[in-house]
């Protein structure tokens, strides 16, 4: 058989796709089959070629052991977040043996990642190859952790609060918006049409409710979008969070109030097939929206929303509206929110700006 002449970029070395399977190919140009699967045929790459028992078989090997093992049990929001910066940090390690790399290495990569005005992406990107390494000490690879100890970029903590009329009007911009009003990238104008739609944008309709509804019970957007119908309960919306394999699942129970009872009759109404389980669907597929699929359509919104002469938000700030609100009602925030202790609410979600007391006596 041939040897391959162009390899594929998200592929382990010698792994080669052909005719819809993967292979791995030895250095005598022997064709060995793996699978059709990308995860089953990284699996087996790995008992080849990485078995990640020796530190001489280099950081390529133990990345790749670490996606086939470990990136499977966590849960697809953070799989997306992660995968790309699993890309970043093959490119700055992947030439090094896993014991070559010392402290100063992580500090001159975050140094760097400061410089390309990614200080905070560079923390998360140090985050996940703590855990990389974690992992390789587990495996017998390394005896300690490199980035233990080395200080991440300094991080200014959001405090955008979006108040309730703020929140009012963005939900009346998105009911109303029609065809024509969004642009496709940044610094666009509006694709100009001929077309009279008298109707609003169908998904103008979806990211209002949905952002309704993620407000009023203070959950997270993934949470929100994968909302089956058969949680919409007598007693109560009941939120299953969408968490890693490997951790205790979390499902919060939200009681209705006349607003969340309105919010779900409005989502109710939106288009969906009707075999459909979910709540929330794309217009285009019939199917509930990919991370990235809602995420490119916020921000087509934001753009309109800004060009109107607003300010743009993330939805992210949504939830943390939500927490402030219920900590400002004097609620206690992780029994809507599902959060597992009182400190993330307080420390990352609570944006008031004046917090008001009583006096002692």
């Amino acid at each position: 058989m041939a040897r391959p002449r162009k390899k594929d970029r998200d592929l382990p070395p010698r792994m080669y796709r052909k005719n819809g399977a993967f292979y791995y190919v030895t250095r005598k140009n022997e064709w060995i089959w793996l699978s059709r699967e990308l995860e089953e045929a990284k699996r087996r790459w790995v008992e080849i070629e990485a078995p990640c028992s020796l530190p001489s078989q280099g950081m390529l090997a133990v990345f790749n052991r670490y996606m086939v093992e470990v990136m499977p049990r966590k849960a697809a929001y953070t799989r997306e977040l992660q995968a790309p910066q699993m890309k970043l940090l093959e490119a700055a390690f992947g030439d090094f043996r896993p014991d070559e790399i010392k402290p100063k290495h992580i500090g001159e990569y975050l140094d760097a990642r400061l410089e390309q005005d990614a200080a905070v992406a560079g923390n998360r990107e140090r985050a996940l190859l703590s855990n990389v390494f974690t992992f390789a000490m587990r495996w017998g690879i390394v005896d300690s952790n490199p980035c233990r100890g080395v200080t991440r970029n300094k991080e200014r903590p959001r405090d955008r609060y979006v108040d309730d009329a703020e929140l009012e009007k963005f939900l009346h911009f998105c009911r109303n918006l029609v065809h024509g009003m969004l642009a496709e990238r940044e610094g666009q104008a509006p694709r100009p049409t001929n077309k009279n739609y008298l109707e609003p944008l169908m998904s103008g309709q979806v990211v209002a409710a949905a952002l309704e509804v993620a407000y009023l019970t203070g959950q997270r957007r993934q949470d929100i979008l994968k909302l089956p119908l058969a949680h919409i309960l007598p007693e109560g919306l009941r939120v299953k969070q969408l968490k890693g394999v490997d951790r205790k699942p979390i499902t919060v129970q939200i009681e209705w109030s006349p607003r969340l009872s309105a919010a779900i009759g409005r989502a109710l109404k939106l288009w969906r097939p009707k075999d459909s389980p979910y709540l929330f669907v794309s217009t285009r597929t019939g199917q509930p929206y990919t991370s990235d699929g809602f995420k490119s359509l916020i921000q087509k919104i934001q753009r309109a929303w800004a060009a109107a002469g607003n300010e743009r938000f993330h939805f992210h700030d949504v939830r943390a509206k939500a927490t402030t609100d219920l900590l400002e009602q004097g609620e206690i925030a992780k029994n809507t929110t599902g959060h597992t202790n009182d400190v993330t609410p307080s420390a990352v979600y609570d944006r008031r700006a004046i917090r008001k007391g009583k006096p002692v006596k």
